[in-house]
């Protein structure tokens, strides 16, 4: 985060205009926020499935701990869904798409240690900063103020998890012989969400800015 409470990481500040294609929509902002909150839950059951047989204890201590806080990170997103007429907020809380759904199930089936970590570190968390802070500097100060303090809570947590999931993967992979073919295999998780840009949703009208 910067000093002003803007995340970190890019050159936009408060006052900013939004990137080329002006702020985000409110049925966008809706669609978004939901499949955020679906990414999220699902991950909450995918840690939680992977810290019960995890076998390094750090790891697990990290993989439980990330678990209750992407439940969290569910429900506080899922509150900002916007009301919108004839539409039930909850109904935007989907998979944005079988490609993410695939991403996380192959999370799921990763082996312990390193593969897991290495995933978080270097694919899944960096996703979700990607596109959480690309959210925040499109969503309008004005009349989004409650949407940017949620992404910058969330993301906040984001960015320490991610820390503390890239220090306990430096350890694992002391002790493993072929480490690039741990990180490549971690690099390759993502390739169903290739195309979509940063995040874990396919942002309006292509990749943006």
């Amino acid at each position: 985060m910067t000093p002003d409470g803007s995340p970190a990481g890019s050159a936009h500040t408060e006052d900013s205009a939004p990137g080329e294609g002006g702020w985000i929509g409110i049925e966008e902002s809706a669609r978004l926020l939901g499949a955020y909150a679906w990414v999220e839950g699902r991950l909450f059951d995918v840690l939680g499935a992977l810290a019960a047989d995890e076998p390094s204890d750090r790891l697990a201590v990290l993989l439980d701990s990330s678990s209750q806080e992407h439940a969290w990170h569910a429900e506080l997103l899922a509150e900002h869904i916007p009301l919108l007429p004839g539409t039930s907020p909850d109904a935007f809380v989907t998979a944005p798409g079988p490609e993410a759904a695939e991403v996380l199930d192959r999370l799921g089936r990763l082996p312990g240690g390193a593969q897991r970590a290495a995933a978080l570190a270097r694919v899944v968390l960096p996703r979700l900063e990607a596109g959480y802070r690309r959210h925040f500097f499109r969503a309008s100060p004005m009349s989004d103020g409650p949407v940017r303090r949620a992404l910058r809570l969330v993301l906040s947590d984001e960015v320490e998890a991610r820390l503390e999931m890239e220090e306990a993967l430096e350890g694992l992979l002391s002790g493993v012989a072929d480490r690039g073919g741990v990180l490549d295999e971690a690099a390759r998780l993502a390739e169903p969400v290739a195309g979509w840009g940063p995040g874990f949703a396919p942002w309006p009208g292509g990749q943006g800015t």
